[in-house]
């Protein structure tokens, strides 16, 4: 089944065709390492972990690179008020993305790349921006970007150079010959991080950061760029504008794909606002596979309302896969080979699979892909309680796995719940044992520890089956 993705550029679905036959190039907005990574970051970079997941498991060779925005003015804004140095903080914030966001899955990403790495190719764009008349000097040595030299400036958000007035929606800046010109190296201030260049020592401006690190790694044009949509405008925008003016070769990215955010109250979770979980204080809380959950369970251009009790309602939920999938497990190990309800479940696994990827081939509509999941679940526990064949029951595990690759779930704890399992599955047989030989005290004392931790029995014709309530 063919991929169709809500391009923003076109403002329409459209079929995934990669510009070089299965191979795709991708590139994600990362973060500036200033601080702890919250919840709403966790949003963009699960779903964009989904998206690349996906089209490897559709037969695609993903190239996943994502941007370390490692010198910033909210970087250097912490630098100040804290005394240390900007490298540490570097260091710190990004080392604690990378380990959250492992915990959450996220292990798409194929480079991640820090902006300082690139400051030829920096330097190089802007003195290309200059030569082609599409960009200035101001008299300090920041070099600006002309919007009014670029026709097509306002394709990607529907902004229009006309209506941009200075002290509105921009920040008032005299060095600027229009309000809406940014800038591409900033010069530098006292105490200020700097690089040499021929304009005088600087930094880049965060837009050129990443055309600059694109454009060396996948050329003038690339298929697929990701992240939030707060940052469709200005920094996406400015993005097209540098490419296709340094380059003229349009477009400069086939597919945008913009994220909805993660709100509170309404609210759009943001530092500024005070309003924003960590993650770590969220895995701190619940089990990363829920978090990941809560995250994956809406289409990813939806906002999610985001508070404990959501996510206490996503940890029962997800508990109830969880809980189906642990019935199997334990049913594959002592199942017979066939069983009278194994033509429903194979017909139930097929169709679920192609439920599955019609919903994910449809614009990454994952909220309709769990939902698929959940009907599935329903039917395998009818079937189970029908009597499944092994073979059926591994077609059932095959398929959760399926599942769990792409939407990276179903992954968390697997040896220890073997091991819980198992010995589960000892203490029943102990049970069986007593029974055997009438010893009556000792089976109920093993019926009730059971009880005790949430283990359900329940003897019947074919023997005795356990579940968890």
């Amino acid at each position: 089944m063919a991929i169709r993705f809500h391009n923003t550029l076109t403002r329409r679905k459209e079929e995934f065709v990669p510009l070089q036959g299965r191979r795709v190039a991708m590139f994600v907005c990362g973060i500036t390492p200033y601080d702890a990574t919250h919840m709403g970051h966790a949003k963009t970079y699960v779903t964009f972990d989904v998206v690349a997941r996906f089209l490897r498991h559709k037969g695609y060779d993903v190239f996943y690179l994502q941007n370390v925005t490692d010198i910033e003015d909210r970087l250097i804004d912490r630098m100040r008020a804290s005394g240390r140095d900007w490298r540490d903080l570097v260091k710190e914030f990004f080392g604690e993305y990378v380990e959250v966001m492992t915990k959450l899955h996220c292990t798409s990403v194929n480079l991640y790349a820090y902006a300082t790495d690139y400051m030829p190719e920096i330097l190089e764009q802007v003195q290309g921006l200059l030569s082609k008349g599409f960009a200035y000097v101001a008299e300090d040595g920041s070099v600006y970007y002309d919007t009014t030299k670029y026709p097509d400036w306002g394709k990607l958000s529907g902004q229009k150079v006309e209506e941009h007035i200075a002290g509105a929606r921009v920040e008032v800046d005299e060095r600027k010959r229009h309000p809406a010109d940014f800038v591409l190296w900033k010069a530098q201030k006292p105490g200020e991080p700097a690089w040499d260049s021929p304009w005088g020592k600087g930094r880049p401006g965060w837009h050129l950061e990443d055309t600059a690190i694109t454009i060396r790694h996948f050329g003038p044009q690339y298929d697929l760029h990701g992240g939030a949509t707060e940052l469709m405008f200005p920094h996406h925008e400015a993005e097209i504008a540098q490419a296709e003016a340094l380059t003229g070769v349009k477009p400069f990215v086939k597919v945008w794909l913009h994220g909805g955010m993660l709100m509170v109250s309404g609210e759009e979770m943001h530092k500024s606002r005070g309003n924003f979980w960590t993650v770590k204080d969220a895995l701190a809380r619940y089990d990363p596979e829920v978090a990941r959950f809560f995250l994956v369970n809406a289409q990813y251009r939806s906002p999610i309302d985001f508070s404990p009790d959501l996510m206490d309602e996503a940890e029962r939920s997800y508990g109830r896969l969880r809980e189906t999938l642990r019935t199997v497990e334990a049913e594959r190990r002592r199942a017979p080979a066939n069983g009278p309800s194994d033509a429903l479940l194979a017909s139930a696994t097929a169709k679920t699979l192609d439920a599955f990827d019609a919903a994910m081939s449809d614009d990454l509509n994952t909220r309709e892909a769990i939902a698929a999941i959940f009907d599935y679940a329903r039917e395998v526990n009818r079937a189970i309680e029908a009597g499944a064949g092994r073979a059926a029951l591994d077609g059932v595990a095959s398929a959760f796995a399926t599942f769990g690759k792409v939407l990276g779930l179903f992954e968390e704890r697997a040896g220890e719940e073997g091991l819980v399992d198992g010995l589960i599955a000892l203490l029943v047989g102990l049970r069986d044992d007593a029974r055997s030989r009438k010893d009556f005290s000792t089976a109920d004392r093993i019926r009730e520890a059971l009880a005790g931790v949430g283990i359900a029995l329940e003897d019947g014709r074919d023997g005795v089956r356990w579940k968890r309530r």
